[in-house]
């Protein structure tokens, strides 16, 4: 499978939208998502071969998907804006994972570190409960950061086009990307 889609399906469910023209998106009448459809060709194989070519060697699992997402802003598709977005928070989200990890290995607290992966519903910095739990295991109050005003309003974008088909421009796109950078950059130094 090469992940390619031809004609126009949602972006939300995959079900096919009819009568879609580009400039504007149709509901789709499976389960009424504004996200649109694409009416071309998607090939993410190639986007993400394309994006990882420059990180074979040594990079983390973060940085490729940070590339990944600037890749996809760079193919200027207004409609790949909200999948950077999302692209470039699961990069965030990985590398917090990983810090909490070496911090518990770290303090040799292995073992709670399965006990905490179980009561949280995920890595989400924005989240009230898993940067407060970072902030104590690693000391690093990472709210207090000057990109942090600008990653929260990114990641509250990011759960709207995930859970409500938000459709994002690239202005919104560019600011995520920078904002998932300068959180990246923060947690490596």
């Amino acid at each position: 499978m090469t992940g390619e889609k031809i004609g126009p399906a949602c972006t939300f469910c995959g079900q096919p939208i009819t009568g879609e023209s580009p400039e504007r998106p149709n509901p789709c009448d499976y389960c009424g998502s504004v996200s649109g459809g694409y009416s071309h060709l998607v090939n993410l194989t190639g986007a993400i071969a394309g994006a990882a070519v420059g990180y074979v060697e040594g990079a983390s699992y973060p940085q490729v998907l940070l590339g990944i997402a600037r890749f996809l802003l760079a193919r200027n598709d207004d409609k790949l804006c909200g999948l950077a977005t999302i692209v470039a928070h699961l990069a965030c989200e990985i590398a917090l994972e990983r810090s909490l990890s070496d911090s518990f290995s770290r303090k040799r607290i292995q073992s709670f570190e399965d006990a905490v992966a179980n009561i949280l519903n995920g890595y989400n910095p924005a989240n009230e409960m898993v940067r407060n739990l970072y902030t104590s295991v690693t000391g690093d109050e990472i709210q207090e950061q000057p990109f942090w005003g600008n990653f929260s309003r990114s990641a509250k974008r990011r759960d709207n086009i995930i859970r409500k088909g938000l459709i994002v421009g690239r202005t919104d796109a560019e600011e995520s990307i920078k904002s998932a950078s300068d959180f990246l950059a923060h947690l490596t130094a």
